[in-house]
């Protein structure tokens, strides 16, 4: 029985007939070994932990400076490893967009609606900083050779704190970009470098050790792909990610080369993001666990999520599934700190902090469902007879917790499976599969009798809180008679 790309990301093409498929909440492992089982697996993503609860409606902004963990909305509030939470002061408003925290030796610095605090590391003492300093509110802060980096809002200029002092902004230490005519879209602070996105075009500048500001263009250090979202540039495996954007259009997803930079989106995902009403509210957000790192990605409006899985160079989707209606709506994260051993990730939609691991099978308590759309089976387009499909996955493992079925009876785990023979436009009913009870490790998830057609679409979901882990799947079909 042949393998037929079970294993694979989310890849959804312009006609559902030439690809579409759906990696929601799984992700591929492509094998280092020569003597495994499977060139790649399909994995579960991981679940949440409640951590830390904190009197807002919403978590966005989270960082973690000599073993001391902030997360950061209307309150700057201060983790210890057991979720304890202290206050250490009012920030002002909601924030209406992400709220950014950096650092040098001594202040944590925080960016909340457009103004500036800083809480002395060694005393706990936050105060605001003298916004009159600056020629209007600030969009963007990085750190880079002790001094604190600020973005204007709308406007071409930056400007430089004092050194190690992000109270103090001298008003010579101000900078306009004049490389592109665009104000700059976003920042960041990368191998002491600072890199400035317009819409259209990118500048890198570096410390010069002498003037006002001490940050200077780089010679050659010049991109013709300008960013479309401030908040979904990003740090990840020792390189720098953006979403671009430039007079030919927008929303290829971008890492930076030397000076050059690399597409690593897919036309499948730029398709997708390129019919979402708004993308330039995008927040990204990196993290990494088991040797793969993750670039998040968040969109507010469209109220979705897209993950770039930089060690694979492979896309997936995650979401958070709501049981009422059936639906998915964006994952519930949209910052990330790493810290007590523990990845620590802020809620959207509430004041929740969750430990992210995959040692978590579910979502807070809540069911996460994965679901794997394969790519289509046929030969030829002829018709074929579907004698059987098995999946070769993890059986007999533990669940969490007990499972029970509608009549309060005890049920192994289990997958669901459907198909549709006319490129998703119709469906399958819905078979259940059991993946074994506790300890029927050689149980096999097959399905036999699938019909005939001349070409089919398979899909497999779960909600159970198991470690659904799958090698590949295999299909026995044979020619069918006219």
């Amino acid at each position: 029985m042949p393998s037929f790309g079970f294993c694979g990301p989310s890849y959804t093409a312009q006609s559902p007939i030439i690809d579409d498929e759906i990696a929601m909440n799984c992700y591929c492992e492509k094998s280092e070994s020569e003597g495994a089982a499977t060139p790649m697996a399909l994995l579960h993503t991981p679940g949440r932990k409640l951590f830390a609860q904190v009197p807002e409606i919403n978590v966005p902004g989270g960082f973690t400076v000599n073993g001391r963990t902030f997360f950061a909305a209307s309150n700057l509030y201060e983790l210890n490893a057991s979720g304890i939470v202290t206050n250490r002061g009012n920030l002002g408003a909601t924030p209406t967009r992400p709220t950014m925290l950096t650092a040098n030796e001594t202040q944590l610095v925080i960016l909340n609606n457009g103004n500036l605090f800083v809480l002395t590391l060694a005393t706990n003492v936050l105060v605001a900083v003298n916004m009159a300093q600056f020629n209007g509110p600030i969009s963007q802060i990085g750190f880079a050779d002790g001094y604190i980096i600020a973005t204007l809002q709308n406007s071409h200029t930056f400007q430089v704190s004092n050194l190690e002092d992000a109270t103090t902004w001298n008003g010579l230490n101000i900078a306009t970009i004049s490389y592109f005519p665009d104000n700059i879209v976003s920042m960041i602070c990368d191998h002491r470098e600072i890199w400035f996105w317009g819409g259209k075009k990118a500048i890198g500048y570096y410390n010069a050790g002498a003037g006002f500001p001490p940050f200077i263009p780089i010679q050659g250090a010049f991109i013709e792909n300008g960013a479309g979202a401030t908040f979904a540039t990003v740090q990840a495996d020792n390189s720098v990610f953006w979403l671009d954007q430039d007079e030919r259009g927008f929303m290829v997803a971008r890492r930076l080369n030397g000076y050059s930079g690399d597409r690593v989106s897919t036309h499948a995902i730029e398709l997708k993001w390129q019919q979402y009403a708004v993308t330039s509210d995008a927040v990204g957000w990196t993290y990494q666990e088991q040797g793969h790192t993750f670039w998040v990605l968040y969109f507010p409006t469209a109220n979705a999520t897209s993950v770039y899985d930089i060690s694979q160079g492979l896309w997936h989707d995650r979401g958070y599934f709501v049981t009422a209606t059936g639906n998915y709506m964006a994952d519930r994260a949209m910052c990330h700190t790493f810290n007590f051993g523990k990845h620590l990730v802020g809620d959207w939609a509430s004041g929740n902090i969750y430990d992210l691991s995959l040692n978590y099978l579910d979502d807070a308590g809540a069911p996460i469902r994965g679901l794997r759309r394969t790519p289509t089976t046929s030969k030829e387009n002829q018709w074929g007879y579907y004698e059987q499909l098995e999946f070769v996955m993890e059986t007999g493992l533990a669940p969490s917790v007990p499972l029970f079925d509608g009549d309060g009876d005890p049920r192994p785990p289990q997958i669901m499976l459907r198909w549709s023979n006319d490129g998703g436009q119709t469906w399958s009913n819905t078979y259940i599969l059991s993946v074994g009870n506790i300890g029927e490790y050689e149980k096999r998830v097959i399905k036999r009798m699938l019909g005939r057609a001349r070409k089919r679409l398979w899909e497999v979901s779960w909600t159970d809180p198991y470690p659904y882990r799958f090698n590949d799947c295999f299909l026995k079909a044979s020619a069918a008679t006219q």
